[in-house]
């Protein structure tokens, strides 16, 4: 079925047809016929009113339908004592309402509105490929070529978790919650950012040519600003130099000669500016400096260079003749950048780029031998935890406050290293590697016993390691930086780390439904609506009441719906407090940690006991093994998946199967196929 490419308004429309598929238009629809009696009252049962569904169909938000699409789906409506509609009619309300949400799915953070099955499902043709786009550059890789223009730390290049810490505001993180920031949909440049990127970019100029005072300029720079009239090809030089780094790429006749023009009306604009002689300047050491009409004529054609489209966009267009598909292979040098954005904050490296010119490019197998070259290189070790940091989303435990009155050590910044280093490891290793992030009962804790100061060390061993399962008197010696057993209580993988845990906490308890929503979304890959608005959504404050009991508020009709799938994921993880520390005991009562999984998988439902037997059924599910997959995709491809993707998807899941769960095996097959280097115009 294709139909959820035809838009929504058209798509509703047919959902409110008729229920049989002869007669009059005006027969009632199959909302009114078997929805309408309840829900379009002054007082609509379960508070959810289908007025605006049916007058504003066109623009109906993808959260009602997914609240029709699940009772539907459920069996649940209408109720027993209620007209049922007959099977057919109930498949072609559901096949419609699926349809339509596919239309939602491109939107960042909502990927998980396509039938999961259906994108593991061979179809009978494969076609995967993706629509031609544009990509802003990351935050990551305009710091990185800002680095290199500037040959300097104009950028701090070890932070930036946050969109912050190094990465300039002009290229700011805006990602919806649950998307990843990479993401080719989002990062528009309006009016504000603009300013910004002007700004900065004339930052990175003025760095390039002023007095350095270490003779590190380039040598076009040099001889540029050396030079008592700059001669045309110096303006050339530095152009290509400026292109080589900024855009990655040789500048064609016409780029050039507009700049070169560009650099000569500015000098002259600015010589004729100048009324009285200007008395040369000098730098520490006494050496004169360039005029600054030079200098500011050259800083605004490196500024210009610097604010192309694309030097701030990545062009996925394609080149040559389409298949019989419609699709267009990338060019050679489109992939090479593909390939190096995807695992890298850099553009191509030389041997890329040695690639490209012997065209070998072209071939699949060339592109493989490339994007193997970099997965086992040091320099795609930080992209490659960088999608294990957004998928698990445990760096915001920065934003995570803790008053003074609790005396735990929260050092936030060293439980994100502790968390970097654990998955590092098991990617390292690369071996059953989402099993082993589900289950791996060890962990580091990188200042265990180390030499430090004796303060640092009281606090760490006193109110940090316990979080992490090791008593004040532990004796590290020997296990420093090492993966290791804690002796209090168990783990199971980065859901039981202290680090996502506190993450997913507040200042005084566990946010038990976050969790879960996290697992029902990322594990499972279900869809939970948001929160409406005007719900009070506040648990009671009683202090003699656990967790558990305080959530009893969510059994309410109107709440269980969503608050099913994700309370009972989300409680088994209170066998652990709110900074990660094992407990038994909550508020002097044994702690209980009992739950269930409900997604409609056989293999996956049930009751769990405990944080452990969720987590091992989980680790062990072929759904779970997809939905990561699915999330993997996005990273990479900076899109959410549709149905056309179910190929790419299917042999992604094969490769990291067929691998014994190597991660980078499954990057490698999703790097490689059709869903990444043919576009369709």
């Amino acid at each position: 079925m294709r139909s959820f490419k035809r838009p929504a308004a058209i798509l509703f429309a047919t959902f409110l047809l008729p229920v049989t598929s002869s007669g009059s238009d005006t027969r009632p629809s199959f909302l009114k016929t078997f929805c309408v009696s309840c829900h379009h009252t002054d007082e609509p049962s379960g508070d959810f009113d289908l007025d605006p569904v049916i007058s504003n169909r066109g623009n109906t938000d993808a959260e009602s339908l997914i609240m029709i699409l699940d009772v539907l789906k459920g069996g649940s409506m209408p109720p027993e004592d209620e007209p049922q509609p007959k099977p057919a009619e109930r498949t072609a309300a559901i096949q419609t309402l699926q349809a339509m949400l596919q239309t939602s799915a491109a939107h960042p953070g909502r990927g998980n509105l396509i039938d999961h099955k259906a994108l593991f499902t061979e179809p009978k043709v494969r076609r995967a490929a993706t629509p031609s786009r544009l990509w802003r550059l990351s935050p990551h890789i305009f710091k990185q070529y800002a680095n290199d223009l500037t040959r300097s730390r104009f950028m701090n290049t070890d932070g930036g978790r946050e969109g912050g810490n190094g990465l300039h505001p002009a290229f700011a993180y805006m990602t919806p919650a649950a998307a990843f920031r990479d993401d080719a949909a989002q990062h528009v440049f309006e009016e504000a950012t603009t300013e910004l990127l002007f700004d900065v970019c004339l930052q990175v100029a003025e760095l390039q040519v002023g007095d350095d005072g270490k003779g590190m300029k380039p040598q076009e720079i040099r001889a540029f600003l050396g030079a008592e009239e700059p001669t045309p090809q110096q303006w050339v030089d530095v152009i290509k130099l400026q292109f080589k780094i900024a855009v990655r790429r040789e500048p064609d006749k016409e780029e050039l000669s507009k700049l070169v023009t560009l650099g000569q009306m500015t000098l002259q604009s600015l010589r004729a500016a100048e009324t009285e002689p200007v008395e040369p300047e000098r730098n520490a050491k006494g050496q004169i400096l360039p005029p600054r009409t030079m200098t500011t004529a050259l800083k605004t054609v490196l500024a210009a260079v610097m604010l192309r489209p694309d030097a701030v966009y990545r062009y996925e267009v394609g080149r040559g003749e389409p298949d019989q598909h419609g699709r267009i292979r990338l060019s050679d040098y489109e992939v090479a950048d593909a390939i190096s954005f995807a695992l890298t904050d850099a553009g191509p490296d030389e041997a890329m780029r040695a690639a490209i010119q012997s065209g070998e490019l072209s071939s699949n197998d060339a592109v493989l031998k490339q994007v193997k070259r970099l997965l086992d290189a040091e320099s795609s070790k930080e992209r490659l935890v960088r999608f294990f940091q957004e998928y698990f989303e445990y760096p915001r435990v920065v934003e995570v406050f803790k008053d003074d009155s609790h005396p735990n050590y929260t050092r936030p910044d060293q439980r994100i290293m502790d968390a970097d280093q654990l998955i590092s490891h098991i990617v390292n290793e690369d071996h059953d590697v989402l099993k082993r992030l589900l289950t791996e009962d060890k962990v580091f804790v990188v200042y265990g016993g180390g030499e430090r100061s004796p303060f640092f060390a009281q606090m760490m061993t006193e109110y940090y390691m316990p979080d992490f399962g090791f008593p004040s008197d532990y004796d590290w010696k020997g296990n420093d930086g090492k993966l290791v057993q804690p002796t209090i209580g168990r783990r199971s993988g980065i859901l039981t780390h202290p680090v996502w845990l506190l993450t997913f906490s507040d200042n005084e308890k566990n946010q038990a439904i976050q969790r879960g929503h996290w697992i029902y979304s990322k594990l499972l890959g279900g869809h939970i609506p948001d929160t409406p608005i005007g719900v009070d959504a506040v648990l009671p404050t009683d202090p003699h009441l656990t967790l558990r009991e305080k959530m009893k508020v969510t059994r309410d009709e109107y709440c269980w719906r969503c608050h099913s799938r994700m309370d009972p994921l989300g409680l088994p993880l209170e066998q652990f407090d709110d900074f990660g520390a094992w407990r038994d005991k909550e508020i002097d009562r044994p702690v209980v940690t009992t739950g269930e999984i409900n997604i409609g998988d056989p293999q996956l439902d049930g009751p769990v006991k405990d944080p452990y037997e969720m987590l091992q059924r989980m680790a062990h599910s072929l759904r779970v093994e997809q939905v990561f997959t699915r999330h993997v995709f996005r990273y990479f491809m900076g899109r959410n998946e549709t149905v056309d993707d179910a190929p790419t998807l299917i042999d992604a899941h094969k490769a990291y199967r067929e691998s014994g769960g190597s991660f980078k095996a499954l990057v490698a097959s999703l790097l490689t196929s059709d869903s990444f280097l043919l576009r369709r115009r």
